[in-house]
């Protein structure tokens, strides 16, 4: 068949149909149709492996025994250049004719649970328990299973395919991994990210990141004796005021913005004056500049906080230190925006509905900050109860669409030798 010649300036111009069109083009051809059918005939491989990955801990900051097993399984399924890189990201490459674009295809490797967190499954009316088995276990799964469909099929790319499973997606992690892959590779031209599907029945494209800023105040005061002492301003009673004054910001409903205090720490015993207390604030939006705009709000709760405390107190000893310690990008990709379009069109050509979601806070948000085409899309399943030891849940419901959707989008961006031009330049 005569191979598409279309720049991207004139694909993106074009209709949602010709997205469809192309799909369907690159959809039957044998050897797609062959990796196709492969991902639905061994979804219970596909299960097996989640549940080997799962039952390895990989809290964030120590995903390396995980990491070194995933490597294992890349170089198995046949992926050039398996490696580990300096963050820890578990990177290989499916080698394309060398005629089209790099296109990454992500799921982060840790968990939010700590490293001696009981991971037994459990089965239940149907779904799987086990903490970490949707967030992130099912999509490191999902994505060997491509690998592993591409090479059974013969598949051959125009452009080459990173396999990146990194580290750092959770909590503190602030993206460490897709930071350091983005700071090392200039050469990526379209990112998708694997998730559980986040609530929604189906096989979702999120489009929109939630940024976050996140903060550790610290506060510091004289210390002393309750009763010796009393008068002396505590870090503590000060966290009280703070706390106090960050809940009095109103933010509105649309764009959506959020703040929370969720970690508090401080004092020495209960008959000392505090000297010292500790805070942990998530302040989070897709609205870039509300998200600013916000967090200059609650630096000024902070501050009126501790002046409120040494007023109070008839002092200046109270002090406090606001450091950052997460920084997510807020970014967003237009509804109309290529890869979007590919990502539902590779659901609807398949007879599938063509679902978006968000936003969410993923491993996308980075490359869309950084103006890099990006998305999150399913492993695959139904799933709910995120980052609840005892309530996480997954269930193999239509669980082979989620990867066949992903491996039809990543074929429509990198191209297919011989049948169709990628539609990323």
């Amino acid at each position: 068949m005569k191979q598409l010649l279309l720049s991207l300036a004139l694909i993106s111009a074009l209709p949602a149909q010709a997205q469809e069109l192309e799909l369907a083009r690159i959809a039957a051809q044998p050897a797609v149709k062959q990796a196709l059918a492969y991902i639905e005939k061994n979804e219970p491989v596909t299960q097996t492996n989640m549940l080997a990955i799962n039952a390895i801990p990989a809290p964030t900051f120590a995903e390396a025994a995980r990491a070194s097993d995933y490597a294992a399984r890349l170089k198995a399924a046949g992926l050039a250049d398996v490696r580990i890189d300096e963050a820890g990201n578990v990177i290989g490459t499916w080698r394309g004719s060398g005629k089209g674009p790099v296109i990454a295809l992500a799921a982060h490797l840790d968990t939010v649970y700590p490293a001696a967190t009981d991971l037994t499954v459990h089965e239940k009316d149907g779904r799987l328990y086990a903490p970490g088995i949707a967030d992130n276990g099912r999509s490191l799964a999902a994505m060997l299973t491509i690998v592993h469909a591409m090479r059974d099929a013969g598949v051959r790319t125009e452009g080459d395919v990173l396999f990146v499973a990194n580290v750092g997606e959770e909590g503190l992690g602030d993206l460490k991994g897709v930071k350091y892959l983005f700071s090392q590779r200039k050469d990526i031209k379209a990112f998708v990210g694997l998730e559980p599907a986040l609530g929604t029945d189906g096989d979702p494209v999120t489009y929109i990141g939630t940024g976050s800023r996140r903060f550790k105040v610290t506060l510091h005061g004289p210390g002393g004796h309750s009763y010796e002492g009393f008068g002396l301003p505590s870090a503590v009673h000060a966290a009280g005021r703070v706390i106090a004054r960050i809940d009095d910001v109103r933010v509105p409903s649309q764009p959506k913005v959020t703040f929370n205090v969720g970690v508090v720490q401080g004092g020495q015993s209960v008959n000392s004056i505090s000297a010292e207390a500790s805070m942990l604030i998530d302040i989070r939006s897709a609205d870039a500049p509300l998200l600013a705009k916000v967090e200059q709000q609650i630096k000024a709760a902070i501050q009126q906080g501790v002046d409120d405390t040494n007023q109070r107190w008839n002092s200046k000893a109270i002090t406090a230190d606001v450091v950052l310690i997460g920084d997510r990008p807020a970014g967003q990709m237009a509804v109309d925006a290529l890869i979007v379009r590919t990502a539902l069109a590779a659901a609807k050509v398949q007879g599938r509905p063509a679902l978006l979601d968000g936003p969410h806070s993923t491993d996308a948000n980075l490359p869309m900050s950084l103006g890099v085409p990006a998305i999150t899309m399913s492993g695959g399943g139904s799933s709910g109860g995120y980052h609840s030891e005892k309530l996480e849940w997954w269930s193999a419901k239509n669980a082979h669409t989620g990867p066949q959707n992903v491996l039809l989008t990543i074929l429509g961006l990198a191209g297919v030798q011989a049948v169709a031009a990628p539609l990323v330049k």
